[in-house]
């Protein structure tokens, strides 16, 4: 797979693991050191944070998730992929975008930090 459906994995990865109500397969995707950076919320560090982070939005009815890369960019072992993402929390709808800085290690893309936010 090439490095560029490596990233695109990551991203339906993380909208499976989410649309799944599974927040350990989300964590996956993620380095050991990685960070999450939510919207009104301070940065959170480490897979069992991030995954804790994950598993209250999937129990507070988060949904229908879909991410979508407008763009990718490679140097050496590092990427940055800019993009949109959707999706429900209960029966609102949300919408936003999205800048992940992913991480190569051991042969494998991982996101290593995320920060999102959404649209008004």
């Amino acid at each position: 797979m090439s490095d560029m459906d490596q990233i695109k994995a990551l991203d339906s990865g993380v909208a499976d693991g989410i649309n799944a109500g599974d927040a350990t397969a989300v964590a996956a995707h993620y380095t050991d050191d990685a960070a999450i950076h939510p919207p009104g919320a301070g940065r959170m560090d480490g897979k069992e944070a991030i995954q804790a982070y994950w598993q209250g939005g999937i129990d507070a009815g988060l949904s229908d998730v879909v991410i979508v890369a407008t763009s990718i960019d490679f140097s050496g072992d590092s990427s940055v992929s800019v993009g949109t993402l959707s999706g429900k929390m209960g029966e609102a709808a949300l919408t936003g975008k999205y800048i992940v800085v992913g991480k190569k290690t051991d042969g494998s893309w991982k996101i290593h930090h995320d920060i999102w936010n959404f649209d008004a």
